[in-house]
């Protein structure tokens, strides 16, 4: 599905992330890596591997979309007590062998962690096209179009008084900013109040569905 961010269009993928087709900018968000590995050092037992799968999940996208750079708009890591070596060690390796430049532009979770040097480069926000990348919603200037994560957002679509379900997708805040959903599996949702004009696009079983949304 590709909607226009001002004029610039932007393909919403199933996988968590959007692709620039212009210049084949790959854009994810909130990848948290190591989160795993906190919850283990703080004695929660919580199995490894989220690392790795989602360090595969990005090269394949890449490939699979011929990407010619990523930007990862905020909190590609979780916390500092979850860059273990094997985190760090497999984050390393993966930017060692990536074929094309990555950008982070720092979230919350980036800056209360020790980050060591990486092969990448560090950006509070970052321009592209005519789109302004950055972590936080608000960090977006509102007179012109961007992307940011953070938020994780969510809808809760209710069927009956007692029954409902949360869908995770995408929101778009009328009338030119798009909040990305989490890129980690492992993570929680925030559940959006949409004001008037917003769109959601839900991703659910690898499609893409636009929600009708319910105003307050």
């Amino acid at each position: 599905m590709t909607i226009n961010l001002g004029k610039t269009p932007v393909t919403l993928l199933p996988e968590f992330g959007v692709l620039l087709p212009n210049s084949k900018t790959l854009v994810l968000a909130d990848i948290h890596l190591g989160k795993s590995a906190t919850f283990r050092t703080r004695g929660l037992p919580v199995p490894e591997g989220d690392t790795a799968e989602d360090l595969e999940r990005i090269s394949a996208m890449i490939q699979r979309y011929s990407a010619k750079q990523l930007v990862i708009a905020g909190d590609m890591v979780h916390a500092s007590d979850g860059l273990t070596e094997y985190t760090l060690s497999s984050l390393r390796a993966w930017l060692s062998e990536s074929s094309i430049p990555v950008i982070l532009t720092e979230g919350n979770h980036d800056r209360k962690s020790f980050l060591p040097e990486l092969k990448l480069e560090r950006v509070k926000s970052f321009l592209v096209e005519e789109l302004r990348i950055a972590h936080e919603p608000k960090d977006l200037p509102k007179e012109s179009p961007g992307i940011a994560g953070h938020i994780h957002p969510s809808y809760r679509l209710k069927d009956t008084a007692r029954s409902s379900m949360t869908l995770k997708g995408y929101h778009l805040c009328y009338p030119h900013h798009l909040v990305l959903p989490a890129f980690s599996h492992f993570t929680g949702t925030h559940s959006i109040t949409p004001a008037r004009g917003d769109r959601f696009i839900s991703v659910t079983d690898s499609q893409l569905h636009e929600i009708p949304l319910r105003f307050a």
